[in-house]
């Protein structure tokens, strides 16, 4: 029996294409009629999805907290350690994959006191707040588990989580944007995403490192 053929919803092309010329052009380098015209549409089209731009642009982070709030998943048949770094390689290839979600996150950094904050609206909160509350919350408290699970192996020292998060997180945006961002405007092959992999490992081992007293 031949299957029928799924159509994308105008809704979620209208995103699709926001992405991609967000990665290539930035959050502020693109107009509604740059996304309208490669999906044959009108703008005016895209108003009967969105309310406006920011609208649009509040969409594609909740898609990015969606896909956020799913990292950090246990790995029950690996030691705690190498669980942590399959984690961490799956986090790489997560922002590798959304080159636009790395450059959102950084515009809501840029962004303090009433300006739009796209991935804060999208998240229903603050950052520190979804530490323990809104839709992150599950994940940090994944991470949680994970980094203690590590420090009872006696491998690595214990740490807060929101601490090993602001490492990782902060080192790995800055590692895709400067002094470049090329990996942010193609898709990076295997050998350069094991590479970023194999960097990030070591910034996250070497923090958790057990110290002297």
């Amino acid at each position: 029996m031949k299957r029928r053929s799924t159509t994308v919803p105008t809704r979620d092309r209208i995103l699709d294409e926001v992405e991609r010329l967000i990665a290539l052009k930035g959050v502020y380098g693109f107009k509604l009629r740059d996304v309208a015209e490669p999906l044959g549409l009108q703008v005016p089209a895209i108003y009967k999805h969105y309310k406006s731009r920011d609208d649009v642009l509040v969409e594609v982070a909740r898609r990015f907290i969606g896909l956020l709030a799913m990292q950090f998943q246990p790995s029950e048949n690996l030691e705690p350690d190498a669980a942590l770094r399959s984690s961490l390689n799956h986090f790489v290839q997560f922002k590798l994959l959304h080159p636009a979600y790395v450059r959102l996150a950084l515009i809501d950094f840029a962004t303090p006191e009433g300006g739009m904050e796209y991935v804060k609206r999208a998240a229903g909160g603050s950052f520190e707040e979804n530490f323990s509350d809104g839709p992150l919350a599950a994940m940090h408290a994944r991470l949680r588990d994970q980094l203690a699970a590590c420090a009872r192996s006696g491998r690595f020292r214990r740490v807060r989580e929101m601490d090993f998060y602001r490492v990782v997180k902060s080192a790995l945006l800055i590692r895709l944007v400067f002094p470049n961002d090329e990996l942010l405007l193609r898709r990076a092959a295997a050998s350069e995403v094991r590479k970023v992999q194999r960097w990030l490992w070591d910034v996250a081992s070497g923090y958790l490192s057990l110290r002297p007293a």
